[in-house]
């Protein structure tokens, strides 16, 4: 029993480091990181390494978990249909708070919404109402198809606002690695009508606040703080990231039709209505380099929006300790300040 135990516990953590990076891409494992310029961010040390996991909420908890709302009909790259759900953590009673829309990460290639349930009832049990989604990937689609189903989830939960306790004047954005990624694009994209497509499309999309965990700015530029091998490993044709550009069946990389790739990168939006930000990534992060948090923090700042950084010593690519109490409260006091 002891060795399924491990067994078990080791195939788990592959699995999370493969939804990380995608599953088996062609990419590589860095020789080394390149050290980022953290002047203009905060450095936190000493986090925990232990991961905190929920199942199911806890039985005397007050807020409620609905499963499996269905909030777009769409389809995939192949002209087959699609029905997108969403995980709400909701209260039983009668108040109104404000919503945070959830993107979790998956390299591209995964939308599981039912995982993270710890960090987002962390933040629920904080007043707020939060809605994890699904999305587009790379086997049903490209990367706006995958903004407008996030903007049509922030639209669903305007629509709904009444039957769920929303304040509809307050919604935020948070996401993690590819959630990260499409977290910065429909941050970066109020207003744009271009990703606007579905239901509800006499509510607005526009989000007031922005938590980018480890997320893309720049798809031809991921790699950049690793070694030339590891970091050309993106610029192939079996590469997520080309893929989530061009779609599964292109033959294209990030590098080719630049200015259909500018159009995928959040930064080449960036303007000063966006809405504050907050980015974490860690220091020892092997699948999105570090630099990408900080490419679109300065960016941001040099149109004198609100941006606010922090750098994890020694965290990996979604690793633990972006769980600790002190990244969670990081989290809270942001909303809260954006949104409360």
């Amino acid at each position: 029993m002891k060795k399924f135990t491990l067994l078990s516990l080791a195939l788990f953590v592959l699995s999370i480091a493969t939804y990380a990076q995608g599953g088996s891409n062609g990419l590589l494992m860095p020789k080394f990181i390149k050290p980022t310029d953290n002047s203009t961010s905060t450095v936190l040390t000493d986090l925990t390494k232990e991961r905190h996991w929920f199942r199911e909420l806890p039985a005397d908890s007050e807020v409620d978990l609905v499963k499996d709302v269905v909030f777009h009909e769409t389809k995939s790259i192949d002209g087959d249909p699609m029905s997108l759900k969403m995980d709400i953590l909701t209260y039983k009673d009668d108040k109104v708070r404000p919503c945070v829309v959830y993107v979790i990460g998956g390299g591209f290639s995964f939308a599981a919404k039912e995982r993270n349930l710890y960090d987002r009832y962390e933040i629920a049990k904080a007043g707020y109402v939060v809605a994890s989604v699904q999305y587009h990937v790379i086997s049903t689609g490209i990367y706006s198809d995958a903004v407008k189903d996030v903007k049509a989830a922030v639209r669903y939960m305007r629509a709904n606002a009444d039957k769920y306790g929303i304040d509809p004047e307050n919604i935020g954005i948070w996401g993690e690695s590819a959630g990260g990624y499409l977290t910065a694009m429909v941050a970066t994209t109020n207003g744009e009508k271009q990703f606007e497509e579905g239901e509800n499309l006499d509510q607005s999309s526009d989000v007031k606040a922005a938590v980018d965990a480890y997320g893309l700015s720049d798809l031809t530029k991921i790699g950049a703080d690793y070694d030339d091998e590891a970091a050309n490993a993106h610029f192939t044709v079996i590469s997520p990231d080309g893929q989530f550009i061009h779609g599964k069946n292109s033959g294209l990389t990030s590098l080719d039709k630049p200015e259909e790739v500018a159009k995928a990168n959040p930064i080449n939006y960036v303007d000063k209505n966006d809405p504050p930000f907050l980015f974490f990534h860690g220091t020892k992060d092997m699948t999105v380099s570090p630099s990408q948090t900080l490419l679109l923090h300065n960016a941001l700042r040099e149109k004198g929006v609100s941006s606010t950084r922090y750098v994890l010593e020694g965290a990996g690519h979604a690793s633990a300790e972006f769980s600790d109490p002190q990244v969670i409260n990081i989290i809270i006091d942001f909303l809260d300040e954006n949104l409360k």
